[in-house]
């Protein structure tokens, strides 16, 4: 056990800098996850399940659910909520999360959103259930939880009918979970911030296929060293085919690359899927790839909302 959970560190740098917010292929489902500005951009209300495997050959690689619905809740105001599980060996990361925005029109066609998320974090670590090369070693006797940890976050959300644009703090508090305190500068820090720089276009190819790429970019800095900065990019482009296909590619940092499906199921549900490997890396060959499934909902007429789907709206990357 000791070992694979040194592979898992080896192989996610971005652990090296203690990860917060899981990674996951579709974050363009839910955009809301990162930048709470977006809570209820759709106009639509929607409830989002994702489930990610990653590197499924390993014992103990990360596993991640979310489940979210955010909705407008007037005129230029949306809300939504979101519930997390995140687990990584014996650790698992449990996280309720609100969000809130208000939308401004800066010009006519460009919309600027504000947003807020207020959030509750609680660490398990199962140490009893490690399979240890010295059963006796006292320091895996109990296992460990950590107190109700509060955290806050904000965005900005700017978009035309054909770009967006967004930046985002999504945790501003730093939690040593471990002596349950904030702030904190210990190595042991689950979520050190990070900052996210996020962009997007749609292009009318023809009558029948969009083609929308997209830029995500997170920058964290390490919580020990200052001088220590980790950069994770993602580029993506998708093409959309009849408003009902849809397929893509990503290329992530870390040598990572990423295949994107998706399908229109009816006019309410959508259904995406992405399978990640590695390439150029040790681990490529050990590591089982990361699947990923999305499942959407999407309803009308919430809260007092009419607005229909629109083709040239940039909501979800698939479908919108």
């Amino acid at each position: 056990m000791k070992k694979i959970l040194l592979l898992l560190i080896l192989f996610n740098g971005s652990m090296a800098f203690a990860q917060q917010e899981a990674m996951y292929t579709h974050y363009m489902y839910n955009i809301m996850a990162v930048n709470p500005a977006y809570a209820g951009y759709e106009k639509l209300f929607t409830a989002t399940a994702i489930h990610r495997s990653q590197w499924i050959s390993f014992p103990g690689a990360p596993r991640f659910q979310t489940f979210s619905i955010q909705t407008p809740i007037g005129k230029n105001v949306g809300a939504g909520l979101s519930f997390v599980n995140d687990q990584v060996g014996p650790e698992r990361n449990i996280a309720i999360k609100a969000y809130y925005s208000y939308t401004i029109r800066a010009k006519e066609k460009l919309k600027i959103s504000f947003g807020l998320k207020a959030g509750l974090n609680v660490l398990n670590i199962g140490l009893q259930q490690l399979d240890l090369d010295n059963p006796d070693d006292p320091a895996f006797f109990t296992n460990f939880q950590s107190t109700i940890l509060p955290n806050f976050g904000f965005g900005v959300f700017a978009y035309t009918d054909n770009y967006y644009f967004g930046l985002s703090v999504p945790d501003l508090i730093e939690h040593d979970y471990i002596n349950n305190t904030s702030f904190s500068s210990a190595d042991l820090s689950l979520n050190s911030k990070k900052y996210y720089l996020m962009g997007g276009a749609s292009f009318e190819i023809s009558d029948q296929i969009l083609l929308k790429p997209s830029a995500f970019i997170g920058v964290q800095f390490s919580p020990s060293d200052s001088t220590k900065i980790a950069i994770d990019a993602d580029l993506s482009s998708l093409f959309i085919v009849n408003n009902k296909f849809a397929g893509g590619l990503m290329i992530r940092s870390g040598n990572s690359i990423a295949f994107l499906f998706g399908i229109m199921l009816s006019d309410e549900l959508e259904l995406g899927y992405s399978y990640d490997l590695l390439y150029s890396n040790p681990a490529a060959n050990f590591n089982g790839g990361s699947h990923e499934i999305v499942l959407k909902y999407s309803l009308e007429n919430v809260f007092g909302s009419r607005t229909k789907r629109s083709r040239g709206r940039l909501a979800c990357p698939t479908f919108q």
